[in-house]
């Protein structure tokens, strides 16, 4: 084993274009619709080797982190690899705000595992899931529709040419979220999430306004009025405002300006010596 061996990987983040709730499943869990877009602001996860096991550094809290989750879930699933790992994560994509920043660092590291032992794409699809929900997205990564509880996957040809802006609040929790919402909700979306992609496509301003929607917007607008102050004023400079996964954050979208854009990946892989 090299020692000096490792990789820089870039894991992006999501924003929900659209996202509806459909049913409650016997499982437990929600049965959702949704277009997911990468936008290009990141986290970086820097990985060398060492003997055994996995260590973690960052740059934020990282007890519980879902790095450890994914390394136990590979592990299992498969043979422990016959070398450990030493990540040092940086974090820039907010914690707790729908942006799937946990999700993709997952994905980031089961990419790296699977490059690194041979596992096919296919097979750490199928634990992905296991791990969270978001996960098995950005192993795809760009543009898709997300069905079922995330794992069913459409990949569609990228979005281009959109900007975004981005503001956060204080983080709220998914499973409390979801917990909070009423079935007479489910499936009330103005359109489908094909629509809405062909409007994006189509630069169709109008068909963009109607259809974007989120489930969740009415619901923690009303019970947090710093989202609803933020909406309102993207919505001021943007062609539509709107509230991403079950929040805090909430983006606005124009053709020009913005601190984002929209990318066709999930994950950038560098093999690197360090």
């Amino acid at each position: 084993m090299e020692q000096s061996s490792g990789a820089i990987v870039r894991s992006y983040a999501k924003i929900n274009l659209f996202l509806d709730v459909i049913k409650k499943r016997s499982d437990g869990y929600h049965e959702i619709l949704s277009l997911f877009q990468n936008i290009s602001l990141y986290d970086r996860l820097i990985i060398t080797k060492i003997d055994r096991g996995l260590e973690i550094k960052s740059n934020v809290d990282i007890e519980n982190n879902i790095l450890y989750k994914t390394w136990d879930i590979f592990c299992s699933k498969f043979k422990e690899p016959e070398f450990g790992l030493r990540i040092t994560l940086e974090k820039n994509i907010p914690m707790q705000a729908g942006l799937g920043g946990g999700s993709s660092n997952a994905a980031a590291l089961l990419f790296y595992l699977s490059d690194q032992i041979g596992i096919h794409k296919k097979q750490i699809l199928n634990i992905a899931s296991e791990i969270g929900s978001d996960v098995p997205f950005f192993l795809f990564g760009g543009t898709a529709i997300v069905k079922g509880k995330g794992e069913i996957i459409e990949p569609l040809a990228p979005l281009t040419g959109y900007k975004v802006n981005i503001i956060t609040s204080n983080g709220i929790s998914t499973k409390k979220a979801y917990q909070s919402l009423n079935p007479t909700l489910f499936g009330k979306a103005p359109c489908s999430p094909y629509i809405l992609y062909e409007a994006y496509k189509n630069r169709n301003i109008t068909e963009i306004k109607r259809c974007t929607y989120n489930i969740f917007e009415k619901i923690v607008t009303k019970a947090n009025k710093e989202i609803s102050q933020n909406l309102k004023k993207l919505k001021k400079t943007s062609l539509i405002s709107a509230l991403t996964g079950s929040g805090s954050a909430v983006y606005g979208i124009s053709f020009k300006e913005g601190e984002f854009k929209f990318i066709p990946r999930g994950i950038e892989y560098e093999k690197v010596k360090l």
